[in-house]
């Protein structure tokens, strides 16, 4: 299952309720996705920290982040 999604590195533009963030996508550049936080390790994003996100092919305008770069 892990080899259909698609992982990208993006840079959290907004936080949103709910844990959620909206990711500007770095290899396509004015794309951005919603994205919620996979694991409980990583507690808290903020505006400008650049993260990997796991896209799923079937919904690309979602995704989930899976790291934060140090």
């Amino acid at each position: 299952m892990s080899e259909d999604r698609i992982e990208v590195e993006g840079v959290v533009v907004e936080a949103l309720p709910n844990a959620v963030y909206r990711v500007e996508l770095q290899r396509e550049p004015r794309a951005s996705v919603l994205a919620h936080v996979a694991s409980a390790g990583i507690l808290r994003l903020l505006p400008g920290d650049v993260v990997r996100v796991e896209i799923m092919p079937y919904d690309s305008s979602r995704g989930r982040i899976v790291g934060r770069r140090a």
